[in-house]
């Protein structure tokens, strides 16, 4: 099979090889579409070689099925569903991987055009969304989607949201597809238009002016009852507490390793705030994605704005990881056709 590899800094090299063995317990999936994530980028922007093959937003077929296996069968289309559990804990059982203890790494291969996974970790697609939006499902969208559920959006409900990446435009769509009204944050003047195409009811760049007092105007003197960070910037994410109101929710997706200074007494005991975080997505998230999408509620492939093939995932990489040519979501055909 043809995989890419990445082999240095800004170079990605398509090489012939081996396809993957299935083994018992698993199944093997012929990809078909597979996206980038933000995640991916120090494949493209650090130096030296990455061994292995990467990618984790991946959607395909199922063409093979190991020993053991019983809930699913060859030709079903699945998507990807990249953290692997213990498969016995608790959180296992009611299908939390993500809060499992003894995690047992990532499925990935999602840049080759074979890969092989868990049988636990491949979902059917429901029908009419597809291998395409099949693969935006796989994290993109998923993962937003759990952290404005988890805030417990109400109706006609302000919700600030920054960052204007997929997993921010993405926040903005389920805000609106759950009934709230998303205002978002976004430095970059196409990423602001793309937040207001995608559902916000306005987009504002978070470096004209004081950014909460205009928040304020927009929702309201105390300010917004709820904020989703989705960019791990320190800046956004202490700009979080000048957004919320007395007595509202921040809800944390944006990872960042440097640490948050805060005063806790002034920012979180004496406002009543609550903060929590959230982590990729459990597999109920898909069910009710594509239950929203079937109502017409919101759409995976609304933020996609580049296709490329395997042949020219660089080309990907390269306008995601620059920002440039307008693009906001790469996904990749991985079959050649």
């Amino acid at each position: 099979m043809r995989a890419a590899q990445f082999v240095d800094q800004h170079r990605i090299v398509i090489e012939e090889v081996p396809e993957p063995r299935v083994r018992p317990g698993a199944v093997k999936v012929r990809v078909v579409w597979s996206a980038i994530c933000g995640s991916d980028q120090g494949l493209w922007k650090s130096p030296g070689a990455k061994p292995g093959i990467h990618g984790h937003e991946a959607a395909g077929t199922i063409v093979e099925v190991g020993e053991g296996v019983t809930r699913r069968q060859v030709g079903e289309e699945v998507l990807v569903y990249d953290v692997i559990g213990c498969g016995t804990c608790g959180y296992c059982q009611r299908r939390e991987y993500t809060r499992c203890s003894h995690r047992q790494g990532g499925v990935g291969g999602g840049f080759g055009q074979y890969l092989v996974a868990p049988e636990s970790n491949v979902l059917p697609i429901a029908p009419g969304i597809g291998l395409e939006r099949g693969c935006v499902l796989s994290d993109c969208l998923c993962t937003p989607l759990k952290a404005v559920e988890s805030a417990q959006v109400l109706a006609d409900e302000w919700v600030v949201v920054f960052g204007g990446g997929p997993i921010g435009l993405n926040a903005v769509q389920c805000v609106r597809a759950m009934g709230g009204r998303p205002l978002h944050i976004e430095p970059l003047a196409y990423r602001r238009e793309a937040g207001v195409r995608v559902g916000a009811q306005a987009s504002l760049d978070p470096t004209e002016g004081d950014l909460g007092a205009r928040i304020r105007e927009i929702t309201g003197p105390e300010g917004a009852p709820c904020v989703v960070e989705c960019t791990g910037v320190p800046e956004a994410q202490r700009a979080t507490f000048g957004a919320v109101a007395p007595g509202g929710r921040i809800v944390f997706v944006g990872e960042n390793a440097s640490g948050l200074s805060i005063n806790v007494s002034e920012d979180l005991i004496r406002r009543d705030i609550r903060v929590q975080g959230s982590w990729y997505f459990f597999p109920s998230h898909v069910e009710l994605a594509s239950t929203l999408f079937a109502q017409g509620r919101l759409d995976p492939l609304a933020v996609v704005s580049h296709r490329v093939t395997l042949e020219t995932i660089a080309d990907g990489f390269r306008m995601f990881c620059d920002r440039s040519d307008g693009c906001t979501k790469v996904i990749v055909r991985m079959d050649g056709e």
